[in-house]
């Protein structure tokens, strides 16, 4: 098995958390769409065409071949500012609050067919792109470097460690995901993340609100339970493994 790496990054990031419309509230970490959108804007695959369609045959047949896998490189931190707005409702100026990452940086893995794989490998190798990628706004342009093809093959992830995001698909109260910081580790950290994780299904599209698990300042992490689903594939990188989704 083959899988494509390469790092992005810039000095801001804003990938926003789509359940605030006025205060701009950031999440560490891109989620699926933003990357397969970032790889999809590399190669030329549009979203949408339409107005009222968000996402068009193109862009879903492309979705449907992906997963990505995410390592964050970069210490988490973020900036904080106020901006005035008027309001439609009322004739006077209002601050809102806008957060951006600071000088975010991605480990980005690619799981896909083939042809999809060579497309974005040859892409950022020859640094040519259909459209600039930038990290969740047109003012955090971003930098792709340091393209490597992996061979890898499939892992069980329960007993083996991590220093990559994991996606947990269990519910709230299911004791069948369980994640813990190896003892010899002394200045790891994990920050947990809401996303709208997007995902393939009859068709079409589909998207559940989960759980995202970033391991931070080079913390090694175990997997001790994980519940078995199709949303998520694991696969060997050296001593650890890599969680792609």
């Amino acid at each position: 098995m083959k899988l494509a790496s390469f790092t992005i990054s810039g000095a801001f990031a804003a990938f926003r958390d789509p359940s605030l419309t006025s205060n701009q509230t950031v999440q560490y970490i891109p989620s699926k769409s933003a990357v397969v959108g970032i790889l999809g804007a590399m190669v030329g695959i549009q979203r949408s065409a339409s107005l009222t369609k968000p996402y068009g045959e193109d862009y879903v047949a492309f979705f449907n071949k992906i997963k990505i896998g995410i390592k964050l490189q970069s210490k988490p931190s973020k900036v904080t500012f106020f901006t005035n707005h008027r309001s439609l409702k009322e004739p006077k100026t209002k601050p809102y609050k806008t957060e951006l990452v600071e000088n975010p940086k991605y480990e980005i893995y690619v799981n896909a067919d083939n042809d999809t794989l060579g497309k974005i490998s040859n892409t950022i190798k020859s640094n040519q792109f259909k459209y600039s990628p930038y990290l969740g706004h047109a003012y955090c342009p971003a930098i792709v470097e340091n393209l490597q093809m992996l061979e890898t093959r499939s892992a069980k992830p329960v007993g083996r460690n991590t220093q990559c995001v994991v996606l947990d698909p269990s519910e709230t109260y299911d004791d069948k995901f369980n994640f813990y910081i190896e003892q010899d580790t002394d200045d790891g950290s994990v920050i947990v993340e809401r996303h709208i994780h997007h995902f393939y299904k009859e068709s079409k599209l589909d998207g559940r609100v989960l759980k995202h698990w970033i391991p931070v300042d080079g913390a090694d992490f175990a997997i001790e339970k994980y519940s078995d689903t199709d949303l998520t594939e694991f696969y060997e990188l050296g001593d650890h493994v890599i969680c792609m989704y």
